[in-house]
């Protein structure tokens, strides 16, 4: 049984054969993917990569309304269908 640290799913396994001829598993960290748009999926440009694999929260965001959670074509499109649907 592995030990207590390495139960949870925050590791990746991989099961690995040695030259030995074991099979025997790997704990590796999970790899962070880029942080995608949350209407259309597109990554979203203006954050860090490097920022968000060290998790660190300044380069995490983008200065404007929902930065850093939907990308500038959904943001205009949104903000364009709101101020129609207001003036109607």
């Amino acid at each position: 049984m592995p030990r207590p640290a390495l139960r949870s799913r925050k590791l990746r396994r991989i099961n690995v054969k040695t030259p030995g001829g074991r099979n025997v598993t790997h704990y590796e960290k999970r790899i962070s993917s880029r942080p995608r748009c949350a209407i259309c999926g597109r990554p979203l440009s203006g954050i860090d990569i490097a920022r968000v694999k060290t998790k660190h929260v300044r380069g995490l965001t983008v200065s404007r309304p929902y930065g850093g959670y939907v990308c500038h074509r959904c943001l205009s499109l949104g903000l364009r269908l709101a101020v129609r649907l207001a003036t109607v």
